[in-house]
């Protein structure tokens, strides 16, 4: 079915209006510096080490070449002017310029920078700030504007907010460094992000992304609401790939929203659950959103371990949304799928099962071996090469690599404009301290409540979200509120965890809900309603974050024994909150008996024994009223019917 084209417009990326169908030179520049591109960093990672500012510098630099040139910088113009000719050039030049001083830059940056430093170094800036605006949108520039001006003026303003201003000089040489444009949010970019986009861009060459959709289709298409349970499943597997709530809906929601709407689902919760899914993607191990890896680099941590840590959270996301499903359908008398519909999952392992290995052997890397994020992506990449000449339809061509390879960079323009503005905010943040005083507020307001910390950093996290990234948004937060989390006593992992659940999750949160607007595209529906049945599907990721702050255990921190009973009550708490939100176990569900199990299932998710004991009273009560009653009612309709 055809769809107008405002629909059509709803289903891009921000940054998808403004890209161009190159042809000639452009087109064949922009090919060749992305396949190049990928090349170098899969020699540079995984076969001769580069320096760090190399790495970062050329990195970067692809992205001053292939933005401007891709990317128009308003919807009307489509052809590459001078202007984009010029910036790409003066992105080069720059970038040469730092790998000529070397060390040198390193040094002086912020000490004693020389003119050309400042000349360069405002070029970047303003290079950087034009690609977000071209990629990301006006939101994320404007907060980087204004945090320069503040640095600039910071002694005019009022109250805490005074602060020391400082020349211009100083601020663009603070930004023009290691420690800002070249820092931690461009150096994840350059080793973790990039490889791991890649490996996805290689899976999806060789048909992975079909083929864990089948998979999908062939496992649950026959169960009760079927069609909906496929998005979950095919949903969380192709996250493995993509990381993106947005990518994720427009690759599986095509297919499973017309699916279930096929089947008996109302328009706005087919949607709805597809953007539920997908936005679980990002928060999914092995391969988690992008602000995961950035999260490694803040918290210094194994990208392992991180991944390790989410995994049980995850779990407990996609369980609410399959119970909930479950329960819709029942409520509503859905079937699943015949079978005569289906993929036959014989066939699918037959020729197509070994497309598995490479994420098999991503696992093993983190997992088992527990080697480092760089060197698992490389070799899950080297795997998912070879194991595609298998079969003769799954094999990759030349010409389909070199597209992968291609994919793979362009893939990473939005995170690189990202990482590099919000490296120019970290700098700002750390040159004038306004991090600390927010920090500070934070914790002020909370009065040293932990609990009214988190609601402030969320409703903050969330705000921030309507007009930034998952990546950007994790690390601004991350940078000014994750100092006010720890100085409340949880530790780093629990700190940064719930920023980027929320940064994630926001994806679904009314009133601004980027993630609902292409699901409701697809589904021919109000992005509102699809957006508020998805904060009601998604519920549990507005829990989960509270969770494994107050229990570690969901984190897998603690004591075997306490870690099995965190996921024992938990896993009980998401069914319990899951019956009470849908009002239907078999048959309605009583509006007292919901109440008893929507207090019964936050309980058991606050894993303490004393609330547990409770939770699991709650529990147990709820369920047998409402059994009983319908015992109740079959025999007094049986008394009717005899007489």
């Amino acid at each position: 079915m055809a769809r107008s084209e405002d629909s059509t417009r709803i289903l891009e990326e921000p940054s998808d209006s403004l890209k161009r169908n190159l042809t000639g030179a452009a087109a064949a520049i922009v090919a060749g510096v992305a396949v190049l591109s990928s090349l170098y960093h899969v020699y540079s990672l995984g076969i001769r080490a580069t320096s760090v500012l190399e790495l970062r510098a050329l990195h970067l630099m692809v992205a001053f070449i292939i933005v401007p040139l891709l990317y128009a910088p308003f919807s009307g113009r489509k052809a590459v002017s001078p202007l984009d000719w010029l910036m790409a050039i003066a992105g080069v030049v720059t970038t040469f310029y730092v790998l000529t001083q070397n060390e040198d830059f390193v040094l002086r940056a912020g000490v004693s920078p020389t003119a050309g430093d400042l000349v360069l170094g405002a070029v970047a800036i303003v290079l950087i700030l034009e690609m977000v605006r071209r990629l990301v949108g006006l939101p994320l520039t404007i907060l980087t504007l204004v945090l320069v001006l503040y640095a600039k003026f910071a002694s005019f303003f009022p109250g805490p907010l005074r602060a020391k201003s400082y020349p211009l000089a100083r601020i663009i040489s603070q930004a023009f460094s290691i420690d800002g444009i070249y820092g931690i949010p461009i150096g994840a970019s350059s080793t973790f992000v990039l490889l791991f986009i890649l490996f996805g861009a290689v899976l999806n060459a060789t048909g992975t992304g079909k083929f864990y959709t089948d998979l999908a289709y062939a496992g649950a298409g026959r169960l009760r609401g079927g069609p909906a349970k496929v998005a979950v499943f095919a949903s969380a597997l192709f996250g493995t790939i993509s990381g993106s709530g947005i990518a994720n809906v427009v690759a599986t929601g095509t297919f499973t929203i017309p699916l279930m709407k096929s089947t008996g689902f109302l328009p706005h919760f087919a949607g709805a659950v597809e953007a539920v899914a997908s936005t679980g993607g990002q928060i999914m191990p092995p391969v988690m959103g992008a602000g995961a890896f950035l999260m490694a680099e803040m918290v210094s941590m194994p990208y392992s371990k991180i991944a390790i840590s989410a995994a049980l959270p995850a779990i407990l996301y996609f369980l609410a949304v399959y119970l909930m499903i479950d329960l819709e359908a029942g409520r509503m008398g859905l079937k699943g799928l015949p079978s005569c519909e289906l993929p036959d999952p014989k066939a699918i392992w037959r020729t197509r099962g070994h497309l598995i290995i490479p994420l098999l052997v991503l696992l093993y890397e983190l997992v088992i071996v527990q080697t480092t994020a760089i060197r698992a992506a490389l070799f899950a990449i080297y795997t998912a090469v070879a194991v595609s000449f298998l079969r003769k339809d799954t094999r990759l061509s030349w010409k389909g690599l070199l597209g992968a390879l291609a994919d793979g960079t362009k893939g990473c323009m939005e995170v690189i404009a990202s990482c590099a503005c919000a490296g120019i905010v970290v700098a700002m943040i750390s040159l004038t301290g306004v991090g600390l005083k927010l920090s500070t507020a934070i914790v002020s307001l909370s009065h040293g409540s932990l609990f009214l910390a988190l609601v402030l950093t969320a409703v903050i996290v969330v705000i921030l979200s309507m007009g930034l990234p998952t990546t950007a948004c994790y690390l601004i937060s991350a940078a000014v509120m994750g100092p006010a989390l720890t100085k409340m006593g949880i530790s780093p992992l629990q700190a940064h965890m719930f920023i980027f659940y929320f940064a994630c999750v926001s994806g679904i949160t009314p009133p601004v809900a980027l993630v609902a607007y292409p699901a409701a595209a697809i589904a021919r529906t109000s992005p509102i309603q699809v957006a508020l049945t998805a904060a009601k599907l998604g519920i549990v990721g507005f829990l989960v974050p509270f969770m494994f702050v107050y229990t570690p255990g969901l984190l897998l921190m603690g004591s075997p024994g306490w870690v099995a009973w965190s996921c024992l009550t938990s896993t009980l708490g998401v069914f319990a909150l899951s019956v009470a939100l849908e009002g239907w176990l078999s048959r309605p569900v009583a509006p007292a008996v919901r109440a008893v199990l929507l207090a019964g299932g936050v309980l058991l998710m606050i894993a303490e024994i004393k609330t547990d004991l409770i939770g699991l009273g709650c529990l147990a009560a709820g369920l047998t009223l409402h059994y009983l009653t319908a015992g109740v009612r079959r025999s007094g309709s049986g008394i009717r019917s005899a007489d």
